[in-house]
């Protein structure tokens, strides 16, 4: 857990609420769960692997109808 200060007073916490053991995808969320991401050191994630993940946001309790997939690119 840690948290972010952009503009005084207002503050934002984030959280690692799921790492996999290679420490290769992991899902940030905040505790209000009103802002989730899902990130890999991977420009590329298989779809059966984001559904996996999906599912696991969607089981912490987040909506998983407003995440938006970004194309990575290098």
């Amino acid at each position: 857990s840690w948290g972010m200060q952009f503009l005084w007073p207002f503050k934002m916490d984030y959280r690692i609420v799921y790492l996999d053991k290679d420490y290769n995808n992991v899902i940030i969320g905040r505790e209000a769960r009103d802002y989730v991401w899902i990130m890999s050191r991977q420009p590329t994630m298989s779809d059966n692997e984001y559904s996996l993940l999906t599912a696991k946001v969607e089981a912490l309790g987040y909506d998983t109808g407003k995440l938006v997939k970004v194309p990575q690119k290098w």
